[in-house]
């Protein structure tokens, strides 16, 4: 595609659906000391044991011990809504999946497929999920609520990231992958669409200006989106052709099996290149000849990058899977040397913590679930079954919530009545700027 022909990033939702392409190819800090310092405000926490199982269709209605707010995304088999934990006033995203929509087979797999992909991550840059909900009608996926929007936003209102910034957040992608090629799951569906952004100086706290970011180093992804994403265990080959056209790999469009994380690296490659351009490489209004660009790695490379991610994108978006770049490979790139990710800590199981710090934390943290009515043995016990269940979402969410106290340096963490009814609150109080799905 020469430069007079090239057209600005778009969306994929307007381009060929994100979805099976059936008709591609043939088939150290502080000492908190003890815990009077770390306090909470229990006397007017709304009650949480209210366990409604069925409604989910208006804002206030309560689902196990969440309040639904606005709805904030929606998806195939339903929607996504802002949500309030009462135990610990923290924001999460709700899923909401209408059985009466998961009908065929092939979508109860998918469905059942996704659940159990997410239970499988717990890292930084792959959205967590804390709580499955089984009611009769429908089942709530109660998962980490991200409010700094989508990586394709943010290209967009930087019309292109800088190539330094640009480094920092590919480099959080590819630890995200390598995270969850490692637990052999294939996303198959990458995009700057599926990518979300958090402030790491603002974790989780109101929202910030959206995009004012003073420091390259600022913004966690997260990898979002499972539904059509795959396991390959044992290194299996996959089949079925899926995800957004722009972004498939040449052996995907041409209906062979391929191998699943090696598909991911095409994927990947066509997002650096959208990020340090601005516009895809592979664009055509026309199916067929999109494909074609595709299939002979068609594009134009753009001068005004530097030698360094102009070779790194060539290694990447090669069409022959066995030459590809792999996980291992990019990281020890040179456009990625010395380059570091965000040390946010929690991410890994609690009841494993190896520093003082998460010891600290994961006793506090006990003892206030405890106080708030939740059995410490039963919270224990959850860990350790490692279940998505009341008692892991309570103990995450308030985990998340002490280890920003902690990093700020504050001594307790208030949890009052504003904070049990800010989703029944106006829809401006409400609202979230986007969720993942």
């Amino acid at each position: 595609m020469n430069s007079s022909s090239r057209t600005t990033l778009t969306n994929s939702a307007s381009s060929p659906t994100s979805t099976e392409l059936s008709t591609i190819g043939s088939n150290s800090i502080e000492e908190i000391g003890d815990d009077q310092k770390f306090t909470l405000d229990i006397v007017h926490i709304l009650s949480w044991r209210l366990i409604v199982t069925n409604g989910g269709d208006n804002n206030g209605d309560v689902i196990g011990e969440y309040v639904l707010g606005e709805t904030i995304g929606k998806g195939t088999f339903g929607k996504v809504r802002l949500g309030l934990h009462l135990l610990t006033g923290e924001k999460v995203a709700i899923k909401i999946l209408e059985k009466k929509r998961i009908v065929q087979v092939a979508d109860v797999e998918r469905v059942a497929r996704e659940i159990k992909i997410l239970k499988r991550n717990r890292h930084q840059n792959v959205i967590q999920l804390y709580e499955v909900i089984d009611s009769p009608e429908r089942i709530f996926l109660i998962m980490e609520h991200i409010d700094g929007g989508e990586m394709f936003e943010y290209i967009v209102a930087h019309h292109r990231i800088r190539e330094p910034e640009a480094a920092f957040l590919f480099r959080q992608i590819v630890d995200g992958l390598a995270y969850l090629h490692a637990n052999e799951v294939t996303h198959r569906d990458l995009k700057p669409e599926n990518l979300l952004l958090q402030s790491i100086r603002h974790h989780n706290h109101r929202q910030q200006q959206h995009y004012d970011q003073s420091v390259s180093t600022s913004l966690l992804v997260k990898i979002v989106d499972f539904g059509l994403s795959n396991t390959h265990d044992g290194g299996r080959l996959l089949r079925t052709a899926c995800g957004s056209p722009c972004y498939a790999a040449p052996e995907m469009i041409q209906g062979r099996l391929y191998h699943g994380p090696i598909a991911d690296m095409w994927s990947l490659g066509v997002v650096l290149f959208a990020m340090v351009c601005g516009f895809l490489p592979f664009e055509d209004s026309n199916t067929n000849l999109l494909y074609k660009k595709i299939l002979s790695a068609n594009y134009k490379m753009p001068t005004f990058l530097s030698p360094n991610v102009q070779d790194l994108i060539r290694h990447i978006l090669e069409t022959d899977p066995e030459k590809r770049y792999n996980v291992d490979k990019i990281r020890q790139h040179p456009w990625l040397a010395g380059v570091t990710t965000p040390g946010v800590v929690g991410f890994e199981a609690s009841e494993s913590a190896k520093s003082d710090e998460a010891k600290t934390r994961h006793k506090l943290v006990l003892n206030q679930l405890e106080a708030l009515g939740l059995p410490r043995g039963e919270v224990q016990g959850s860990l350790s079954r490692k279940a998505f269940n009341r008692f892991t979402a309570s103990y995450f969410l308030l985990d998340g919530k002490l280890q920003r106290t902690m990093k700020n340096r504050t001594t307790s963490i208030p949890i009052s009545s504003n904070n049990a009814t800010a989703v029944s609150g106006s829809a401006a109080e409400r609202s979230a700027r986007r969720e993942t799905s």
